[in-house]
């Protein structure tokens, strides 16, 4: 039950936001016996994309139904993506009435996954919702500056990640890319972390609520953090106090908007 527990985002308004792990299409599929006997895991991506589609359909329809039935903003992890003879790593934004709002293909790739044959997606969208504009990054993209940097240009104000990392000493690696993110970018971020075993292989990393250093106690930049358990957190976010960091310190301010231009960047909430 640890790996399929959530990050939930509350603001002031009560409405929610609930982000889950990388990985957690592939985490159903081997507990429930989909995937046959893989002897790693690059067998169990393989034999997760031999599934037939109405198994992907049918975790769509349970996932839409969870959050008309929380009445909360989603984003259910990530699985894997068939489009023609292409593969990619993907996370959907599912809104408090069902709908799909949109999603998000992983952009920068491992070794690893290249060797899977995944495919690189092209684009950095944010969505527009009651909560503000939500941004997702999924995987390794948490440790492309790129990635929240455009995002940032383009407005987002929260930004969840849904990563998997390799059980062992991950506190620098994660420093290093959602806190790195938030802290150069200056929104708000759900880090939803897979805390689970897939076909050999364990992954545990610490999940966390993050915020930019000057808003958080003793200037860490975490709201909440809940150990390597997998345990749930909830933070409640103040969106006038991140507004005020931003007033002190316009950091995009800094920058040169027409280095981001080609990337179709208008500027985001500090500009």
């Amino acid at each position: 039950w640890a790996a399929l527990t959530s990050n939930t985002l509350k603001l002031a308004s009560k409405r929610l936001k609930m982000a889950f792990p990388a990985l957690l299409s592939l985490l159903l599929a081997w507990r429930f016996g989909e995937l046959g006997s893989p002897g790693d895991l690059a067998e169990a991506v393989r034999a997760f994309v031999r599934l037939p589609a109405a198994w992907q359909d049918d975790l769509a329809e349970t996932h839409r139904a969870l959050a008309r039935g929380l009445s909360v903003h989603l984003v259910p992890g990530t699985s894997f993506t068939v489009e023609g003879d292409r593969v990619f790593h993907e996370a959907c934004l599912i809104s408090p009435d069902g709908g799909i709002l949109g999603s998000q293909r992983q952009v920068f790739l491992s070794r690893e996954e290249r060797q899977w044959e995944l495919s690189r997606g092209e684009e950095l969208p944010v969505f527009a919702t009651e909560l503000g504009m939500l941004g997702i990054i999924v995987g390794t993209d948490a440790w492309y500056p790129e990635t929240g940097r455009v995002l940032a240009l383009q407005g987002a104000e929260v930004v969840c990640h849904c990563g998997a990392l390799p059980a062992g000493e991950n506190r620098w690696r994660q420093l290093a890319g959602m806190w790195a993110q938030v802290q150069q970018n200056q929104f708000f971020c759900v880090e939803s972390r897979l805390a689970a075993a897939i076909a050999g292989r364990e992954f545990a990393a610490e999940s966390l609520i993050r915020a930019p250093c000057e808003m958080t106690a003793g200037y860490t930049g975490i709201v909440a953090g809940g150990g390597l358990s997998g345990e749930p957190l909830e933070a409640h976010l103040d969106r006038e106090a991140r507004l005020g960091v931003i007033r002190q310190y316009p950091l995009l301010k800094l920058l040169n908007p027409a280095a981001y231009s080609p990337l179709g960047c208008r500027g985001g909430g500090n500009w």
